[in-house]
């Protein structure tokens, strides 16, 4: 199960969200059944499961299970931190720290 940190580039903390973490981090180009939309978003498509939760100061991880492939998961988080980026105005860096 690869999981995933979503920082800001810069470093700052994000801005609050809000409730309703799916309208940012659920993937746009993705049918995604949301099973969890509160302080943490558990999501399920296309047979992945998703995990986004904010666990430290700055930083969202995301778990992923399922993924078809390494490649399919990196693309989900990639889409998700660009998605975070965009609604919170800052520059959004995801890194893989485990596969």
């Amino acid at each position: 199960m690869p999981e995933y940190t979503i920082s800001t580039a810069d470093g700052d903390a994000w801005p609050a969200l809000g409730a309703g973490l799916a309208a940012v981090l659920q993937p746009r180009s993705r049918q995604c059944e949301i099973l969890q939309d509160d302080a943490l978003l558990r999501l399920r498509t296309e047979g992945t499961d998703v995990e986004a939760s904010w666990e430290l100061a700055g930083t969202w991880y995301v778990y992923v299970e399922g993924a078809p492939s390494l490649e399919a998961a990196d693309q989900m988080v990639n889409e998700m931190a660009a998605q975070l980026g965009e609604a919170t105005g800052k520059q959004a860096v995801h890194h893989r720290i485990t596969d």
